[in-house]
Formats: structure tokens, C-alpha cells, sequence
């Protein structure tokens, strides 16, 4: 039986968002980016779930970007386009404000709008197979304010340039240089590495990874003080069962058991 294009996967706490489309370098179609909003709210709304893998399906590419083939149809009128963009901006915004953390695993291309797809993710762990590149300046497009946003804070404004304006592509160990990529791992590694993190986020309080994306989020996106969800997390750190069973577990001397969801 042939795997979707797109699909999700879960091995107990940890799900794997899988773009499973050898033969096109797991381009992502249209179909693909309307798949995607619903594929993360399922791991949003399942309990058990604490952590999200996305990752491409073969060793040789994570995506080679938005399926080109579809170019001339997603982009035959202005209207069309519009709406073809606003169906990415919704695969991006699902993924990038899912409350729980998610690592981009790549090997292989990363190129276009599946480099931006992992810039959406909190951790980006790469093996020296990986390549990436954003190159709207081959096809005379532009990307959004928020997703050039997301290349910029993590390689800066001048390095941005360079790879949007001259559509440059980075190897491995300059993406990791540079910030782009989180951790690399030899490829032998990369796989049971990456999961073996996630297994660890599984184990420690989901109240204080939640509240650590929150208040990452709120500094990208410009406070330089206390905001409203900030204090209201400091405000309930201490009500919470996380705290309880953290406290005891260390007075005990024991491995904390932590049941916040």
C-alpha cells in the first residue's frame, strides 16, 4: 500500500511528520501544504504526543521546496496566486505556533519553501548530506515579511541577503556555522540522535518547554520586558503539578514523573 504523500506518524510520545514523496525530492504540492494545518492539529490535540519530528521519508532530500510543476496552474492569475500563498502562509503558521516543540530532521536538499517549512520548527538537527537554499531570485518572486523574518533572526540581516538576493546554497557545516542549522550530527547518527532528544524533551516538564517557546516567541517578536504571557507563566509555575512533583522528586532524589499536559 503507497504512503501518502504527507503523513503522521506517532511512537508514543513523539510524532513524525513525514513528507513522503521520493520521486519529486518531496516537493511539496498544494494538496501537501493543505494537509499539513490538519496533520499538526492532530498531534496538537493528542494528549500523549509531547514532542513533533518533520522530516522527509529518503535520505536524499527533507523537500526541494513548492512543487514547481504546479507553477503555471497556482500562479495563473493574481487571484489564484493569492490564494496559493495564503495556503502556505497557513502550513507555516500551523506549524511554526504548534505549542509543543518541533525539530526539523534534514538530510539531503532543504531548499525553497521546505527550508522555509523548517524554519518554522524550534530545532533544526542536520546531517553533513544537508544542503539549503532559498532562491526566489530564480523565479522572480519574493517571500513574505514573515517568512524572510525567520531566516533573518537566526543568520542575521546581512546573510540573509546574500542567500535570498543570490539564491546561494549552504552547505552543512556553514548553516550550522551560521545558526541556521541548530546541531550536526554524522549521518549514521542523525536519525536515532534526533530521536533520542526527542525522547528526552518527553521526559522533563511540558509546563516549562511550553512556557520556554512562549517566552522565546515573545522576545522574537520584540519585547524587551515583562508581557502579559510572561507574567502569567511566572504567575502559575508554582501552582502548577510540574513544580510539586519536581520538588519532591529532587528532595527524594529520585527521576521526576511529571503529568502537566
Amino acid at each position: 500500500m503507497t504512503s501518502p504523500p504527507i503523513h503522521l506518524d506517532t511512537d508514543g510520545p513523539v510524532a513524525r511528520l513525514i513528507l513522503d514523496r521520493p520521486a519529486k525530492r518531496n516537493a511539496l504540492s498544494r494538496a501537501m501544504w493543505q494537509a499539513i494545518p490538519d496533520l499538526v492539529a492532530a498531534a496538537a490535540a493528542d494528549p500523549e504526543i509531547k514532542v513533533l519530528i518533520v522530516r522527509g521519508a529518503s535520505a536524499e532530500a527533507f523537500s526541494a521546496g513548492a512543487d514547481i510543476a504546479e507553477f503555471e496552474q497556482v500562479h495563473g492569475s493574481a487571484v489564484a496566486a493569492r490564494r496559493y500563498h495564503d495556503v502556505i502562509a497557513a502550513a507555516y503558521d500551523a506549524l511554526g505556533q504548534l505549542e509543543k516543540p518541533t525539530i526539523a530532521m534534514i538530510r539531503g536538499v532543504c531548499f525553497g519553501g521546505g527550508c522555509a517549512l523548517a524554519l518554522c520548527c524550534d530545532l533544526r538537527y542536520a546531517d553533513p548530506s544537508a544542503r539549503f537554499c532559498i532562491p526566489p531570485a530564480r523565479l522572480g518572486l519574493t517571500y513574505s515579511l514573515g517568512e524572510t523574518k525567520r531566516l533573518v533572526d537566526l543568520v542575521g540581516p546581512s546573510k540573509a541577503k546574500e542567500m535570498l538576493m543570490g539564491a546561494t546554497v549552504l552547505d552543512a557545516e556553514e548553516a550550522h556555522r551560521l545558526g541556521l542549522v541548530t546541531r550536526l550530527f554524522p549521518a549514521a547518527d542523525l536519525e536515532a540522535d534526533t530521536l533520542a532528544f526527542a525522547r528526552h524533551l518527553s521526559s522533563l516538564s511540558q509546563f516549562t518547554i511550553r512556557a520556554v517557546k512562549q517566552i522565546v516567541g515573545e522576545i522574537t517578536h520584540g519585547a524587551v520586558t515583562e508581557t502579559e504571557i510572561s507574567k502569567r507563566l511566572l504567575e502559575r509555575q508554582f501552582e502548577g503539578p510540574d513544580y510539586l512533583e519536581g520538588r519532591r522528586a529532587f528532595l527524594e532524589k529520585r527521576p521526576p514523573v511529571f503529568t502537566w499536559r
